[in-house]
Formats: structure tokens, sequence, C-alpha cells
């Protein structure tokens, strides 16, 4: 059988191969030139010339000339999308319904762990802070190969549970139109759109509806949601322009697995993160070589009867590896990673859990299947990737809020350290910082 992916297994025998390691996971870098470049052109186009370069970056690249005068998707299409899906697919509507009750409850949850926070001081005053929605919000709906009605309520659902005012929404067009109004998009994004009362959804995608969502009309304060690598770049490159959730491009996965795992299971959860995109990475570690070789013939069985082997073979081609290394180096190399999804697929995860703290979601158990995080169970799908797990977050209400420090000073307080102020803003050399302080002194 020919196979152009997995040739063989890895080994990680020494720490000091880690870093390699993780260089080898990371993306090409002169694939990241190209994209950067490319990226820049069209935000620039944006930036410059508004909405008539959306649509000219559209119909070059999509193929799909879009009417100006009509962009925004009517609700009569999406409430449309929503009757039909009700009356043809009632068991798709209902899984749907599940999942956004799921993520709704999921923030709901989120929320109020999110507290104001006020702590008394001696003169009776108040310092503190409390939790401000973000005014408005783009979130980014990714299409082309598929189209995925759940990220639309994992972007949109913490947005209306952190009180947003203004949720924008972009997703790509197809190149033929499936519902009057609707421009190309999805009628199963369209469903859930109405599902979740999105009332702004308009039918472009990529680096160009970035930069309209940052440099346009809405002109937002964050743009969330994941992408392929341009769509990466583009967020990477509108920091400070507006806020993002987070570089979150191409997905990964890293599996751990001992002797006690199913080769089927693993196998399938690797293909389904491969699945993605070509630039998708799927690696599997174990320290167990018999595990390692059944995943691979399970992996050349499956990927040979896949309606979706084109896709599979160049994401696993490019990306893809099975490595065997033992706990420790495991460990190390998940650390040093920090993947966007984990799975701990051994007999004993917990004992595992404290030394993994640096990828985006950890899937407890071989039961815990990334496609159950994917579609509903309750955590944000949208995670940090490229490493950027290491400092940032999943998706969540958090992300649509921001901290508002509070300061309540009464006269008493004001005296009470006016004298100290004084003497440490005249040390820094900040004279009227000074006497602003001293004056409250003397009142």
């Amino acid at each position: 059988m020919h196979r152009c992916y997995f040739i063989s297994t890895h080994d990680l025998n020494d720490r000091a191969q880690v870093p390699g390691w993780v260089a080898k996971l990371a993306r090409n870098a002169g694939m990241e030139e190209d994209t950067r470049k490319a990226v820049t052109a069209i935000l620039g186009d944006v930036r410059r010339e508004g909405l008539p370069a959306v649509l000219a970056w559209t119909e070059r690249l999509d193929g799909v000339r879009l009417d100006p005068g009509a962009l925004r998707i009517p609700a009569s299409a999406l409430e449309a999308a929503r009757t039909d899906l009700d009356r043809s697919r009632p068991e798709l509507m209902a899984a749907l319904r599940q999942l956004i009750a799921n993520v709704r409850r999921f923030a709901e949850g989120q929320r109020t762990c999110l507290r104001d926070l006020e702590l008394p001081l001696p003169g009776g005053g108040t310092v503190g802070e409390r939790w401000c929605p973000l005014q408005t919000a783009g979130v980014y709906i990714p299409g082309g190969r598929a189209f995925y009605p759940s990220t639309l309520a994992m972007t949109v659902i913490p947005a209306q549970v952190a009180g947003v005012s203004r949720i924008v929404g972009v997703t790509p067009p197809k190149t033929t139109p499936t519902l009057p109004g609707a421009s190309g998009v999805d009628p199963l994004v369209l469903a859930c759109a109405a599902e979740l009362g999105l009332t702004e959804l308009y039918p472009f995608g990529g680096a160009q509806a970035l930069g309209w969502l940052a440099y346009g009309e809405p002109a937002v304060d964050l743009v969330a949601g994941p992408g392929n690598r341009f769509v990466a770049e583009a967020k990477r490159q509108l920091i400070g322009t507006c806020g993002i959730d987070a570089l979150a491009g191409p997905t990964e996965l890293l599996v751990i697995a001992d002797g006690s795992a199913d080769p089927a299971w693993l196998a399938e959860d690797l293909l389904a993160q491969a699945e993605h995109d070509p630039d998708a990475a799927a690696v599997l570690v174990s320290a167990d070589a018999d595990l390692l070789r059944a995943v691979e013939l399970e992996l050349e069985a499956r990927v040979a009867a896949s309606p979706r082997r084109d896709i599979l073979e160049q994401s696993l081609g490019a990306h893809g590896r099975l490595v065997r290394a033992d706990r420790e180096l495991a460990t190390a190399l998940a650390q040093a990673w920090a993947p966007e999804h984990l799975e701990l697929c051994v007999a004993d995860p917990d004992a595992w859990l404290p030394f993994l703290t640096t990828a985006g979601a950890v899937f407890i158990g071989s039961a815990s299947a990334e496609a159950f995080g994917d579609y509903g169970a309750g955590p944000n799908h949208v995670l940090p990737t490229d490493r950027s797990a290491r400092y940032t977050s999943p998706l969540g209400v958090a992300t649509f809020l921001k901290r508002q420090s509070l300061l309540r000073l009464s006269g008493a307080d004001a005296a009470a350290m006016a004298p100290w102020v004084q003497q440490l803003a005249e040390a820094e050399g900040l004279t009227h910082h000074g006497r602003s302080a001293a004056l409250r002194l003397h009142r």
C-alpha cells in the first residue's frame, strides 16, 4: 500500500531533542513569510479603500461577486433556514440546540465566577475593580472546505453572555447561493444564527473580512474566532487597532497514550484533527512501540477508505507524527509545544495532569475524545494555537469583558496617603503628582 504519511515511528530519546521537535511541529517559516506579505497587502487595501477592497478580494480569492447594496444577510433568510432545517432534519436541529444549550450553560457558569472586587480602606473609602462588557465584537466563522455552525455558537454565545451590545459575524461564501438573499452562506450556519438571535451576518471571509471588522463601519473592539493561517496572520497584524482573542490558526492535537488505549480510537482521534486543514498537526506520543505500530496500521486502512483521503494525506504527510518517548520526555514535549488540544489516553490521567499546564485544552481519559469538545460538551472549542497557549486561554466570556479599576477615597483616606505619596512622587521627579496629593492633606 502506498503511503505518504507516518513513514515510520520517530524516537525521542533525550530532553535536549525537545526544542528540535518543537521546531519540527512549528509552521514552515517560508510559508509564514509568504502569508505575512499577502495579508499585509490585503489589509492595506481594506484600510485605504474600505468595502470596495473587501469585495474585490472576495471575488479574487473566493470567486464570488457580492452585491454591495445587499451584503447583510436578511433576517428572512436566517429564519427560512431555521424553518427548513426544523422541517427537513429535525434530529440535526435538535443536536444544534443541544450544542447551543451546553455552550450557554458553560458560559453562564464562567460569568458567575468573574466577580467584581471591592476592598475597604481604613477611612471609609474603597478600592476595587469591575468587569465591563466590550461594546462591539466581530466573530469569524471559517468556511471554504467546510462550514462550522458549531464555531458560530462558540463565538457568539460568550459574547452574548458577557453583554456585548453589537456582535457582527462574517463567514466566507460558497460560489453558489443556497437561499434567496443568503449570498451562498451554508444553510446550517444561517439556521444557527437564527437560533442564536444573531442579527448581523455578512458573507465574506479571509483577511479582508477581518480588515473590514477592524477598519470599516463596525470598527469593532475585538475580533474573535479561528481560521486558517491567513486569518491568524490578519489577527496578528490587527493587534493595536483592535483586540483579538488569540492567534487561533490551523488546528493542533497531541495525544499521549499508553498500552491501555485502543489503537482504533487513537487513529480516529488523529484523523479528526487532520481532516480540518492541510496545515493541521496531529501527533501521537507513547512509550509503547506495539501501540504505535498498531495505530500506524489503523491509519493506513482508515485513510485509504476515507472520503477525505486527499486532505488527510496532505496534513498527515506534512505535520503528522508518531513518536516513541517515555513519560518524562512526553511531558517535556507537551509542555514545550503547548498544543491547542492535548488528549491523555492513559490508564491514570490524573497522575499526568498536574505536570501539563501549557496546552489550550486537556481531554482527560480515553473516553474524552476531542470531538466532544468540538461539538458542544460545554467548554469552548476556539483555542490558542502555534504555542500561544503558553500565555493565553480558550475563548470564553472573559474574552469579551474588560476589567476596570475603581478608586473611591474618603477625605480621611486621602489625608492619610498624601504624605507618603508625595514622598514617592518627588523621589521620581514628578513634582505635580506630589503637590496634587498634598492638597488633599489640608482640606
